[in-house]
Order: C-alpha cells, then structure tokens, then sequence
C-alpha cells in the first residue's frame, strides 16, 4: 500500500513514533515525500528511526502527559511550517495489572497517554489543521475500545472512551472541513505484545495469530486515501467482537470462551518464537 504523488510535501505528526506500530508508519508516509514531525518519549528510538529515514524529521522527545510539552509541539510546527496536515495520535500504553492491583498513580497516567493526550493535542493543534487544505486526525484505537479486557482494565477503559470521542469529533469536524477517523487494530506483533505474553496480558489477544505493524500501517495508509469513521485492518476480528457486544450482559461468558481458544493460541505463540522457557507465572 502507498500513498499517492498528492501527499508528498504535507506536514504529519506521529506520535507514538518510535514503538512497533510508529516506525512502519513513520517509513510509509516518509516514503511518500511527506514533511515529518516525530514525537515519542524514547529519544534513541527517535534518533535511529531517523537515520533510516530519507527526509530530515523534527524529532521531539518527551513525556506527551506534559501539558507544556504538547504546547512546544505546537509552536515547534508552527515555526517550522505554519501549518499541520495530518495529525497521527498513536502513543499508547498496556499493562497487565488486574485492577484490584492497579496501582493508582498508573490509572491516571495511563488514562493520561492513551486518552487525555490524543484528545488535549488534537483540541491545541485545531488551529494549525484549519490552515491546511484537506486537514486529518486519526487515532489509534484498538479492539479493546469494543470488546472489554480483564486483563488489561484500564487499556479497555481508555480506548472505550478513545473511540466515542473519536466518532463525536468526526461528526462535528466533517461539517468544518477537518476528516477524522480512528483505526481499530487487534493484536499487533510488538515487543509490547511479546511482553504482554510472557506477563499474563489478555489471552484475547492471541484467538489468531497476531497481525503485523506493516498490517496496521496498509490500514493507516488506506485511511489516509480514503477517509473514514473507522477501519479495521483485520475484519474478521471486527466483525466478531461487535456480533458480542449486541449480548451485553452475556460478555462474561463470552469471553471465558474467547479466553479458552486464546489460551491455546498464546501458547503456540510463544512455542514459535521460543519463549516458553520466559514466561512469567502469573
């Protein structure tokens, strides 16, 4: 999947840049001639994702919780190029902490990156969006903003309330000119899902095999061609968590279900990639 000659020259912003999902993107939309703003609190990741690069990005590192720190990142774009095209909220955090062990400090920080932020930069960087002439937003939500994760409480909470906002704001800013969309992976093979794996993460997670972040970025890439509310990069996964939740109050039952075959999916897994023997008991 590529995008068209249409796009070389727009100025993206991504967070999340330097995690699995971030970097396919970032090479993608770097491929296509677009001007990028590279935003992740892991500055090395930063640093060798640029150097793999053929445009020169503005990397920005830092903790995106900071308040300051978003308002930096809008005043760094304005100077540089007086204007956002495409806005790419990807930054996101999982744990596997069950939330009767949650500790508290971690709610509201999680809360913090995967819900709080995208919403906070995407409401400082409106006005940059409404100078460019076919202005973007999109998100990456999850599954786990349709079906509930026990194992991962406070992921499911943020991404529930990732993509109602999501669908809010793109109804109001369709009539104003600004597209947005949000995408709906399942799992993807991360370092972050091989340690969901190893630590007790959400056996949902592993009914099919996991797909890859070039997946998610084909899907990013095809938002980016034609926009959309939302886009699934695997629909049979979609199709399957949604026909669940039309039976709410049977979800319990129907995820110990789900869990069953994820079980037996985790374990091959991590018998392919030779990681039994790393398994944390939990």
């Amino acid at each position: 999947m590529k995008l068209g000659p249409e796009f070389a020259g727009r100025v993206a912003l991504l967070t999340g840049a330097a995690g699995g999902i971030g970097r396919e993107i970032a090479r993608r939309l770097d491929d296509a001639g677009l001007r990028l703003v590279l935003c992740d609190l892991n500055r090395a990741g930063l640093d060798e994702l640029a150097a793999g690069l053929k445009g020169k990005p503005l990397l920005i590192a830092g903790d995106l919780c900071r308040r300051d720190l978003l308002e930096q990142i809008r005043q760094q774009v304005e100077q540089q190029f007086g204007h956002l095209d495409i806005l790419l909220n990807n930054a996101a955090v999982v744990r596997t902490d069950r939330f009767d062990e949650y500790a508290l400090d971690h709610i509201e920080s999680d809360l913090q990156i995967n819900l709080i932020t995208p919403l906070l930069l995407s409401r400082i960087m409106v006005p940059l969006l409404k100078l460019a002439p076919d202005p973007r937003i999109i998100n990456t939500i999850s599954l786990g903003g349709v079906l509930p994760m026990p194992e991962s409480p406070l992921y499911s909470a943020s991404k529930f309330g990732l993509r109602g906002a999501t669908l809010s704001i793109a109804v109001d800013f369709e009539k104003k000119g600004i597209k947005v969309g949000g995408i709906l992976p399942s799992s993807v093979d991360t370092a972050q899902l091989r340690h969901e794996a190893l630590t007790g993460g959400s056996a949902l997670n592993f009914i099919d095999p996991p797909q890859s972040p070039s997946h998610v970025a084909d899907e990013m890439l095809r938002m980016l061609r034609d926009p959309r509310y939302e886009r699934y990069p695997k629909m049979s996964d979609a199709m399957l968590v949604r026909l669940a939740m039309l039976f709410p109050n049977r979800i319990g039952k129907i995820i110990n279900w789900f869990e069953k075959k994820g079980q037996a999916g985790r374990k091959r897994y991590l018998e392919e990639r030779g990681l039994t023997s790393q398994v944390v008991r939990w």
